[in-house]
């Protein structure tokens, strides 16, 4: 199953290191690496994501690391907007904004119609950058 361990604050990317107190730059690098482990693990992914949950009780595992991975992005958000009880709501929403673009994404990506939608190879190497840079001026646009 997914384990929070792949995005954890001081997490390697191959010989890169990455930093999420980097704001928007750490947002995006927790996106694709959060994209890339969809993709390259697309049945654990589904099975995750796309069916119901076993009683919570018997996989405490499961929650912990769901709510552990929640966790780090809000955790993000909050060197982004800053730590203050008035920003609290602004973190939360931008995180649950974020959390269901980059499920979505990856439920699209892994579908099984996305390659009978005749979109051209560029389109599709490019989608989730796209989808990081529209993110990015969400978050960036004034409330």
């Amino acid at each position: 199953m997914w384990g929070s361990a792949h995005l954890d604050d001081d997490l390697a990317f191959g010989t890169t290191r990455f930093d999420v107190s980097h704001g928007l730059i750490g947002l995006a690098g927790l996106g694709r690496q959060y994209l890339s482990y969809a993709r390259d693990h697309a049945l654990e992914y589904r099975l995750m994501f796309d069916t119901p949950w076993p009683q919570s009780a018997e996989h405490p595992d499961l929650i912990r690391d769901a709510v552990h991975t929640y966790d780090i992005l809000r955790n993000v958000l909050r060197r982004l907007h800053g730590e203050s009880a008035a920003m609290q709501d602004r973190v939360d929403l931008d995180a649950l904004y974020i959390w269901s673009t980059v499920h979505g994404m990856a439920g699209v990506m892994n579908g099984n119609c996305i390659h009978r939608l005749n979109l051209k190879p560029q389109v599709l190497e490019q989608a989730i950058e796209h989808m990081i840079k529209m993110e990015e001026l969400g978050l960036l646009a004034k409330h």
